[in-house]
């Protein structure tokens, strides 16, 4: 361009007002029409016009109600606005903790007009809280001497040292005293070894890639050329393939547990020296994932038959060519069952689902004869058809119970839209979950702990319930407390019925941290390529997640289960091949 040309003007739009935005930074497809700001001021001098005829008329008070009218709509669509962005900001950039402070909570409360001192129960206190000792003793077992200074001396916080395992391999090299100084500089006499000194180092052992050759001979007469001999395999394997079973459980296993895609495996084996097309692996993951298939289907049947049963869901992208832009959003569902005693052993089976829609879950739920947790998820009480054209309801109310956690996350959201009130039905549930806390540092059962609740947690319940009915009828309808007043109320049958039974717990927050696991490493693999992949996943983690629980190796786990089913292990004896079978012949 030369410089006798005039520069040309970037064209730029103004959007309600805010700093002009060039032409070619906004979304493509998105014009914005001249006729919206001819609207909105055509808008303006109608309400100028109505105010003006209205001041004329001397009618002051019916101008001014229709224009703080008019400021207050603007300051709900507001904050509406900025609750959204900043839910929006904590989700992208914040973290998910919903812990709070106890001191800055206390405050809250007190500031609100809650009570400073809260009356304790009649009769004491029910759960045994352990006791300091009267006298500290030191590194050594002595009683410490008192500061003299008078000073409170600050506490050091110290990190976790660093353990191995006894099962870990242990490579000891013995390094004796040299032949000059195994005798007595003083009189000469041999010395005696009576203890070693120890250095230990930890070292790493890269994972490798073997393989496997097996060199059979091949005999034949050399003066007929008829009679050809050929040796016997070593072992016959049940399935002829290319890989053992070390490597389809190597697949399965870094996947649920570190978050492992497939493409990321293969790369690692390409580091290693073994090139595999990425067809040929995920062949291999399918194979794997439907001869485990069965013994993932009796987990289902044991955790669907337990006392509790704890239900969560998160999604899963799945691709489908005939869904819009290629992808469809499943959802992959956790069930967690307890026995109904305190601190009982967990089972933990995961399900596949294409939609969120209630008919794909009712067979689930209808299969479970216990207690059902949840949250408030509407499909739960939507009415159903069953196989034989029988309504029913997905999750029946007089067994299911509700989660203390999502309705406190209500108010924690609406405390962090700048509504204080908010505090004070926290503090509430604060010394709910405090009450739980002595519960399980005092070992109590599932009786003792019932009649606890109902001496010391069912008065501040109340008072939570009384709160949330005074407060309700008084907040706007879209506010985010309304929102949480209208959950809790929703929930409260199905929250106030965890607090009958001892053996229940409060809250889902089990399923929920066994769900954890798939949802971080959902991160690396982002979607699944089918709905059998889905529900192939879903047999892969419900396997691995219960191997965590038991705290055994799934590797070696996995490894085991496919030879013995590849060997023909009988369907009707799959639950010897759970994970905790597995791990109770192993302990044998």
């Amino acid at each position: 361009m030369s410089k006798s040309q005039p520069k040309r003007k970037e064209k730029s739009l103004i959007v309600d007002g805010a700093l002009p935005v060039p032409r070619d930074l906004l979304c493509a497809g998105v014009e914005l029409d001249a006729d919206i700001e001819i609207e909105r001021q055509q808008r303006m001098e109608a309400l100028k016009a109505e105010l003006g005829a209205m001041a004329a008329q001397g009618n002051f008070a019916n101008a001014i109600d229709k224009m703080m009218g008019i400021v207050l709509g603007l300051e709900q669509e507001n904050e509406r606005i900025s609750w959204r962005l900043l839910r929006a900001l904590r989700y992208r950039f914040g973290q998910n903790t919903e812990k709070l402070a106890p001191a800055e909570l206390r405050q809250l409360y007190l500031a609100l007009g809650g009570d400073a001192a809260a009356p304790a129960p009649e009769g004491g206190p029910l759960v045994p809280v352990p006791v300091a000792p009267a006298e500290a003793l030191n590194a050594d077992g002595e009683v410490a001497a008192p500061n003299s200074g008078g000073k409170k001396r600050r506490k050091r916080k110290v990190g976790g040292a660093t353990v191995v395992d006894a099962k870990v391999e242990r490579e000891i090299t013995k390094v004796p005293v040299p032949d000059e100084e195994r005798t007595c500089a003083l009189c000469g006499g041999a010395k005696t070894v009576f203890e070693t000194v120890e250095h230990q180092r930890i070292e790493f052992v890269p994972a490798k890639v073997v393989l496997h050759i097996e060199q059979r001979e091949k005999m034949t007469c050399l003066a007929c050329r008829k009679d050809v001999s050929i040796a016997p395999r070593m072992q016959a394997p049940a399935v002829i393939r290319k890989v053992g079973s070390s490597f389809l459980a190597k697949l399965l296993a870094d996947k649920c547990t570190l978050g492992f895609p497939l493409d990321r495996q293969r790369r690692e084996f390409d580091r290693m020296g073994l090139h595999m097309p990425d067809k040929t692996m995920a062949s291999y993951w399918a194979y794997s994932t439907d001869i485990i298939s069965p013994v993932a289907f009796s987990i289902t049947g044991n955790v669907f038959a337990s006392h509790t049963v704890g239900a969560d869901d998160s999604h899963l992208k799945t691709l489908e060519r005939t869904a819009k832009n290629g992808i469809f959003r499943a959802h992959l569902w956790c069930f967690v069952g307890t026995d109904g005693t305190v601190g009982g052993r967990e089972t933990v089976a995961y399900g596949y689902t294409k939609s969120w829609n209630a008919e794909e879950i009712a067979d689930w739920f209808s299969s479970i004869g216990g207690w059902i947790q949840c949250d408030g998820y509407a499909g739960y009480s939507s009415e159903v058809e069953d196989d034989d054209g029988e309504t029913l309801v997905a999750v029946p109310d007089d067994r299911r119970l509700g989660c203390g956690m999502h309705i406190r996350s209500k108010f924690h959201a609406a405390l962090l839209a700048k509504d204080r009130r908010a505090a004070i039905p926290l503090k509430f549930f604060a010394d709910l979950y405090l009450i739980e806390a002595e519960c399980k540092t005092g070992s109590v059962d599932a009786k003792a702990r019932g009649e606890i609740r109902r001496m010391r947690s069912l008065p501040i319940l109340d008072k939570l319930d009384a709160w949330v009915d005074s407060t309700h009828p008084t907040l706007l309808p879209k506010s985010p407390l309304r929102r949480a007043t209208t959950y809790a109320i929703n929930q409260r049958t199905f929250f106030r019925r965890c607090f009958s039974d001892g053996a229940f717990e409060i809250d889902n927050g089990r399923t929920e941290r066994r769900i954890r696991n798939y949802a971080v490493g959902r991160r690396n693999f982002l979607f699944t390529g089918s709905v059998r992949g889905g529900e192939r996943l879903a047999a892969a983690y419900t396997l691995v997640d219960n191997c965590l629980i038991l705290g055994i190796d799934p590797r070696r786990y996995l490894q085991d289960t496919i030879d013995k089913l590849e060997r023909g292990h009988a369907l009707s004896r799959m639950s010897e091949l759970t994970p905790a079978s597995w791990a109770a012949n192993h302990a044998r």
